[in-house]
């Protein structure tokens, strides 16, 4: 799963849970876990597996009944009509989890209010296709990188309606990588400094 929506989307903020996080044995920091609601076209069921799309979805009527049906309206897709699949399973919940991911919500025009909230963990995915080529997306963004601040302006958002942008986590460098899977310990570290100051006296 890599969840992304680039640009501004239209979002519902259907639920905002104010969570704690216990750190260590006596430290607690606070959390917050975002429900959030959107309605996209079918293409964005990709980002959760390249063959779901046509799994749920078909082309049903000839493209010329299709024009003349819609005359006047932006085609959302292709593949706007429902697949017996699709109707007779519903409502999809998708396992997983994906995490490092940033949420901004946007408000007002001049961008002072926004939020932006860092190292979300997005999880509880559900689709509901719909006939005519949307999508209903549901899912929860967790976190706990925010401060009171943050709370308070997240907390007078419940039921509205926001445009949002979530990224994923940024790819990795090789190094990076390198660091991940072989953590440099002091012991190593000695050794490092020990190898350089042999070159250089050599």
């Amino acid at each position: 799963m890599n969840l992304q929506f680039a640009g501004k989307h239209k979002a519902t903020i259907a639920d905002i849970d104010i969570q704690s996080l216990k750190m260590g044995q006596t430290d607690v920091v606070p959390a917050v876990c975002l429900t959030l609601k959107l309605t996209l076209a079918n293409s964005t069921l990709k980002m959760l597996d390249p063959t779901l799309l046509n799994f749920l979805f078909e082309k049903g009527l000839p493209a010329a009944a299709q024009q003349q049906v819609l005359d006047g309206v932006p085609v959302v897709s292709d593949l706007p009509q429902l697949t017996d699949a699709a109707m007779a399973l519903g409502a999809l919940n998708w396992d997983g989890e994906q995490t490092g991911a940033t949420l901004k919500i946007y408000q007002g025009v001049t961008g002072d209010q926004d939020i932006t909230l860092a190292d979300c963990t997005v999880r509880k995915v559900k689709v509901e296709p719909k006939e005519g080529g949307a999508v209903e997306w549901k899912f929860e963004v967790y976190t706990a990188d925010v401060d009171e601040h943050t709370i308070g302006a997240l907390g007078i958002l419940k039921s509205l309606t926001r445009d949002i942008e979530l990224d994923p986590a940024k790819a990795l460098s090789a190094q990076q990588r390198e660091i991940q899977a072989d953590p440099l310990t002091p012991e190593k570290a000695l050794g490092k400094a020990s190898k350089r100051g042999a070159t250089a006296e050599a």
